[in-house]
Order: structure tokens, then C-alpha cells, then sequence
């Protein structure tokens, strides 16, 4: 049977610190404006009034919400069937990192409470294809507020039926990115095939063991013609810049010198 490199990183597990200011609207950039990070445009949404609600939150919902000492923070969080969910929070305007977390959720109706561990992180109301986030960490958002605290449902990147045929064909990673566009797959019992818009033809190099790190896998091998390729995957959530899709992983690939940073999706997980 396949054997392939399952990716388990330890998420560090994290609450959102952002302030609740029931005095005046935070100062926040123009909302038609787009910001660039790595390959990733995050577009900030404007609320949409909805009067339904779906019966759970299923996949990827992401917003921006207020933030007293930064522009804002970006929450993007990932439910997953079994009532597991992801988080990232990262602060525009600060050069640190993205905050993970990682918990389960209960479901009471049409409203959602986060936990990690015991302890309860945020609480959210489902209305229609949005989360608007009523409390967060004890403290409860105003009313007045509420259209600064929701997070709107984003498609998932595996969904494409173009990957869903490469799975089935026993191609295991997908990762893709722009600037200039570049795509990479890898089946672990073949190959690696890194194809760039720059290049005559495909590079395909035979199969090698990656390393698994803390927070990511590694490949590194070298082409028929001696040029290192090294191939880097980890648990980060990920915009590939073109479109609304949400992908699990981020991928940086190095070639001639060259650093190539876009998305992954694992379409087969491992299999003992």
C-alpha cells in the first residue's frame, strides 16, 4: 500500500488578544484594499445581512476583526466534522508571526462555543454563510459592534475536481504558486515534478525520504543535472493570490538559487 509522509506539527495553542472598544470605530485602512503577503491576498469583506442561518460550520470561515495597537487582525479558522477546529491570527502591521490555535467545538442551535482544553476561547452566532463572534475570552462583544466581528465563509482549495482526478491517479502533494506561476507534485512512491513558466520542460527527480521538522516536512534532492531542489510544506494556512480558495499548508520550494513561495494541498494522507 502508498506510505506517505502524514505532516504533524505541533500547533502552538494561542488566544487572540484584540481589545473590545465600545467607544469609537478602530481605524482601520480602506476596506477595497488588498494586501500582499508572500503569495497570499487577503481581500477585507464587508458584512452582508442575513437572516438564515446553516445547521454547522464546515471548512474555512475568515475576517478581520478591530485591534487596538495594530491594523487589525486577520482570524482565519478551519472546522473540521469531527469538532476539531484550526486557527491563525495575525496582526497587519506587525512583522510577528501568526498565532496558532487548535480546540474543539459544540454546537447550541444556530451558535457555536470554541474551547481549548476546558476552557472556552470565543463563541460565535452562524448566520447564513457568516460567524459573527459574540465573545472572546470571557468578554462579550456589543451589539453596536457586531458588524466589525465576522468571519465569512471561504472555499476550500481541495474541492478542485482537476486534484481530485490527481489523487485518484496516486499523486500525494500539490503545491502551486505566482510571480512566476509554478506548479509541483509528488507521489511518494515515484517522483517529484516541479514545473515553472520560466522553464523549457518539467523537472522530475526520483522520490526521496523528507525529513519531518516540528512545524513542517522537507524534501531535498538533487536534479539529473546536479541542481539541489529542496521542497519545504508546512501547517499554515494559505492564499494562493488568484483565487477565493483557502489551502491547510504553505509550500517554499528552492531552485538555482531561487525561492518560490506558494500553497500545498495533501490529497492523500498517510496509509500504514
Amino acid at each position: 500500500m502508498k506510505k506517505s509522509p502524514f505532516l504533524m506539527p505541533l500547533l502552538a495553542l494561542g488566544v487572540a488578544s484584540c481589545g473590545l472598544n465600545t467607544g469609537s470605530k478602530p481605524d482601520v485602512p480602506d476596506s477595497s484594499k488588498s494586501t500582499v503577503r508572500d503569495t497570499m491576498v487577503i481581500v477585507r469583506d464587508s458584512f452582508i445581512n442575513a437572516r438564515s442561518y446553516d445547521t454547522i460550520p464546515a471548512g474555512f470561515y475568515q475576517g478581520m476583526l478591530p485591534c487596538k495597537n495594530c491594523e487589525g487582525i486577520q482570524r482565519t479558522i478551519m472546522f473540521y466534522g469531527d469538532d476539531h477546529f484550526r486557527m491563525e491570527e495575525l496582526e497587519w502591521g506587525k512583522s510577528t508571526d501568526s498565532r496558532k490555535t487548535e480546540g474543539t467545538w459544540v454546537r447550541d442551535k444556530e451558535r457555536f462555543t470554541l474551547y481549548v482544553g476546558d476552557k472556552v476561547l470565543s463563541k460565535y452566532k452562524l448566520v447564513k454563510d457568516s460567524l459573527i463572534n459574540t465573545e472572546n475570552s470571557g468578554s462579550r462583544v456589543p451589539d453596536s459592534l457586531f458588524r466589525q466581528y465576522v468571519l465569512f465563509k471561504k472555499n476550500i482549495a481541495p474541492e478542485n475536481p482537476l486534484w481530485k482526478k490527481r489523487k485518484s491517479e496516486g499523486v500525494d502533494i500539490i503545491g502551486n504558486g505566482n510571480e512566476p506561476f509554478w506548479s509541483m507534485e509528488i507521489d511518494n512512491d515515484k517522483f517529484i515534478l516541479f514545473k515553472l513558466s520560466t522553464l523549457a520542460k518539467p523537472v522530475i527527480v526520483p522520490i526521496e525520504k523528507p525529513s519531518i521538522n516540528r512545524d513542517s516536512t522537507v524534501y531535498s534532492v538533487l536534479t539529473e543535472a546536479g541542481n539541489p531542489l529542496k521542497i519545504s510544506i508546512s501547517s499554515k494556512f494559505c492564499n494562493d493570490g488568484v483565487s477565493d480558495h483557502l489551502y491547510e499548508y504553505k509550500m517554499n520550494v528552492w531552485y538555482k538559487g531561487q525561492l518560490y513561495k506558494g500553497c500545498a494541498v495533501i490529497l492523500n494522507d498517510a496509509k500504514e
